[in-house]
């Protein structure tokens, strides 16, 4: 009976909303990294060392508990026993950095560099 309830949906719904909540939480640059690092496939699992919540404060590895000071979550025992993927997360990730857009909450992005080459 354990098995069917960890693989039903309201499970899966739970781990989603905890991942929804903790990228409220990110900096914004830990977000673009995360969402760079998750494109790449170097985002890791089974350790806080890289996982995808320990981006919160702008690199991988930067916190080693989510925010409410756990080491686990519906979200992370789905991620480390592979039953979320890397373009699932990138989907919530890349939501969270438009929302952020949308609402002025994102830094404006920086003007390129002026060419001194003539």
């Amino acid at each position: 009976m354990w098995l069917f309830s960890f693989l039903s949906s309201p499970r899966m719904a739970d781990a989603e909303n905890e991942l929804r909540t903790e990228l409220r939480e990110f900096a914004y640059d830990g977000l673009v990294q995360l969402a760079i690092d998750l494109e790449r496939g170097v985002v890791k699992r089974g350790t806080w060392d890289g996982c995808v919540l320990s981006y919160r404060r702008g690199s991988a590895g930067s916190v080693d508990c989510d925010r409410k000071g756990r080491r686990g979550n519906a979200f992370t025992r789905f991620w480390d026993a592979e039953r979320l993927d890397e373009a699932h997360v990138l989907k919530f990730v890349r939501a969270e950095i438009e929302a952020r857009m949308a609402a002025g909450t994102a830094p404006a992005p920086e003007p390129p560099l002026p060419s001194f080459i003539g």
